[in-house]
């Protein structure tokens, strides 16, 4: 049976994890918590925060995946970032942090993660390397420190994924990334602007090495 929270704190613990819930809490407990309006029923005054906070998250998404959205369509990209964030629900107090799993979740349910053969397809790597690459970019783009200090990710893609995301801030009609031999990259942020430089396989490893050892500011040309 449905109890009333006994205490504020109790009420506002409630309250969130009402909110966050992706399928919401037990609709016997909402009537002991909230009352209805002359309009709404107390799960209905409740779903108006719950959808509220579930655009919000959704909105965040967009913007930090653009690339993405532009590759999947709106529609495609909305299903994905929503099963992301049911399945991964935010528990930060910045929305910075809301899709640091995404290319992780997006790797653990690939759709030929089943194939008997066991082969890979492309097209799915793609995504996740775009993925990758977006979240890269954000964190350089926002590191701590002053913004004209160079700050460096290294990343290794699958397809020229960084070409494709820089179209697509440019407003271009890019042309889809296509999987192929290994792309070696190398963020930095200078003079507020993030720039991507692509990189020798040996470079890349000398790169990843100094990265390793905790230097994270690194001069490029």
């Amino acid at each position: 049976m449905a109890r009333t929270p006994a205490t504020l704190a109790d009420t506002q613990r409630w309250l969130q994890d009402a909110i966050l819930a992706p399928d919401g809490p037990d609709l016997r407990s909402v009537g002991h918590v909230l009352t209805p309006s002359a309009a709404l029923s107390a799960r209905q005054r409740l779903d108006v925060y719950r959808r509220g906070y579930r655009l919000r998250l959704l909105e965040a998404m967009r913007g930090l995946h653009p690339a993405l959205r532009a590759l999947l369509g709106p529609g495609l990209f909305d299903d994905f970032a929503l099963d992301y964030l049911d399945a991964r629900p935010s528990r930060s107090y910045t929305l910075f942090q809301l899709d640091v799993s995404f290319a992780e979740h997006l790797a653990a349910h690939r759709p030929d993660r089943a194939s008997l053969d066991g082969r890979r397809e492309g097209w799915v790597d793609v995504l996740v390397d775009l993925v990758r690459y977006e979240r890269a970019f954000a964190e350089v783009h926002d590191a701590p420190g002053p913004a004209s200090v160079p700050f460096l990710r290294v990343l290794r893609v699958c397809a020229p994924v960084h070409v494709y995301h820089a179209g697509v801030l440019r407003g271009h009609s890019a042309k889809p990334p296509v999987a192929g031999p290994p792309v070696h990259l190398a963020l930095s942020r200078r003079d507020y602007t993030v720039v991507t430089h692509e990189l020798e396989p040996d470079a890349y490893r000398l790169l990843c090495e100094r990265s390793a050892e905790g230097h994270t500011t690194v001069e490029l040309p």
